[in-house]
């Protein structure tokens, strides 16, 4: 029986998280766009994590500050991003696995906790409870997603 790291089960797991549809979805109605400033933004599948704008834009030069809030078994694959992300935990449970994924160790952080994701390092995020999260950093930041073939080791000088 072949056998497997666990950090390939534990992508596995978590892309099928990443990927679970709900069996009827409707196509809503357009609505008229209120405040930009204010609204939540969907980033994943469901369940889906969301964004509210607080400070800048991510996309963009300069400071940026948001919330994210993510439901219960939301989760993000393999992913990586150009900016360093300071974290702060606000309420609920953040899991992480961060660098070279196949060695990487799970950290948990509790409400109350902060963290920072350097540049350029592959991670893997996960929630198990609601929670919220503020995240800043300086832009301009891209966001560079996994796929099967590519390399998800430390950060790239």
């Amino acid at each position: 029986m072949k056998r497997f790291p666990l950090s390939h089960v534990l992508l596995a797991g978590l892309a099928g998280l990443a990927t679970r549809v709900p069996a009827q979805t409707q196509a809503a109605a357009p609505q008229p766009a209120p405040n930009v400033d204010t609204l939540w933004r969907a980033i994943n599948a469901p369940p889906i994590p969301v964004t509210r704008p607080i400070l800048g834009d991510s996309s963009e030069a300069g400071p940026f500050r948001y919330y994210f809030k993510a439901p219960p078994g939301a989760s993000i694959s393999a992913h990586r991003h150009s900016a360093d992300m300071h974290i702060n935990v606000r309420t609920g449970r953040k899991f992480i696995l961060m660098g070279d994924l196949d060695a990487a160790r799970v950290q948990r952080f509790e409400a109350g906790s902060s963290l920072v994701i350097p540049a350029n390092t592959w991670h893997v995020e996960w929630w198990e409870t609601e929670t919220l999260e503020d995240v800043d950093g300086v832009g301009p930041m891209r966001t560079e997603r996994a796929s099967p073939t590519t390399p998800r080791t430390g950060p790239t000088p």
